[in-house]
């Protein structure tokens, strides 16, 4: 009986999946293990990062100044003409950009 270093689990991947697998192992001669892991220890280090910022965000909410953005983008479409408006108007203090 073989002893693995770490636990083992199950994946199911199209066959087009698996084949593009392969040639990727086959093109770094790593093994199929390896390139699943990295795969989702990469998709687990980007999603959990975006959901951290997503909470952040969700937080912010409370804390922040909220502005209309029909305003604020107003204002944008004035920028560089003769009318243009500072984004002061839009409730916006210039300096927060």
């Amino acid at each position: 009986m073989m002893n693995f270093a770490t636990p083992a689990t199950t994946v199911r991947f199209s066959e087009k999946t698996l084949n593009e697998m392969d040639r990727y192992a086959k093109l770094t001669k790593r093994s199929r293990s390896f390139i699943v892991n990295a795969a989702v220890e990469s998709y687990l280090v980007e999603r959990v990062a975006y959901l951290a910022d997503l909470d952040a965000a969700m937080a912010s909410i409370d804390t922040q100044p909220i502005y209309d953005a029909d305003a604020v983008f107003g204002c944008m479409k004035t920028w560089g003409t003769s009318s243009e408006r500072p984004l002061a108007v839009a409730g916006l203090p210039e300096s927060s950009l």
